[in-house]
């Protein structure tokens, strides 16, 4: 999302924080309703309970409106709040013992409601190898990742969501992004293929490309 497109979305949002008003939190709902879907379907195929756990966390913001804060970033605050409530969900369908014991592979980082790829063969190449190291990586590494550079949510809020300190989410990008460009670039020299400059604005780019 451009800065101006999250800039108009919290200048909405204070629309309706200040003054309640509920079409503007409406507008809100209809701009970050696909986000928030696309999200909930990495954890569960179930979309019943994605769709119930995006109504229910916009029927608490109007319920406690005036509990709640500062929003500075309104992507992150309702990622936050919907993984929250997509979590109670689960549990209390029995489907995970606690938020803090989700299975390792529970969150699926390729998978989309529209996932279609037509690339050309070293494109593809390149594509499937950067897929298949991500597919090593822990869950929360795959969150992190997918956070940051799928829907560009600044490490100060990716920290606040996944409970982690914002040392740890720059570790975990760096590390990451490390392990995956070394492990690329050995693919791609022994296949005979040549990457040059091969950087994590590449992997997103890829991966916006490939998703």
């Amino acid at each position: 999302m451009m800065e101006s497109q999250k800039l108009n979305q919290i200048l909405i949002w204070n629309k309706f924080f200040e003054e309640g008003d509920t079409e503007a939190l409406s507008l809100i709902y209809r701009e970050n309703y696909d986000l928030l879907f696309d999200y909930g379907l990495r954890y569960t195929s179930d979309v019943k309970i994605v769709e119930d756990s995006i109504q229910e966390i916009f029927i608490s913001i109007i319920k406690y409106r005036e509990r709640i804060g500062i929003v500075k970033n309104l992507q992150g605050y309702l990622i936050s709040s919907f993984r929250r409530q997509l979590f109670l969900s689960l549990n209390n369908t029995k489907r995970y013992i606690s938020i803090d014991q989700m299975p390792e592979g529970s969150f699926d980082y390729f998978k989309s409601p529209d996932n279609e790829i037509s690339e050309k063969e070293d494109i593809e190449f390149l594509h499937f190898t950067i897929n298949e190291c991500i597919s090593n990586l822990t869950n929360k590494q795959k969150e992190i990742m997918f956070l940051r550079f799928e829907r560009d949510i600044p490490y100060e809020e990716i920290a606040k969501i996944l409970n982690i300190s914002v040392e740890s989410c720059y570790k975990s990008i760096y590390r990451t992004i490390k392990t995956i460009r070394c492990a690329v670039e050995r693919k791609m020299v022994n296949s005979g293929k040549l990457i040059i400059g091969f950087s994590s604005d590449k992997i997103a780019k890829m991966k916006s490309k490939g998703n």
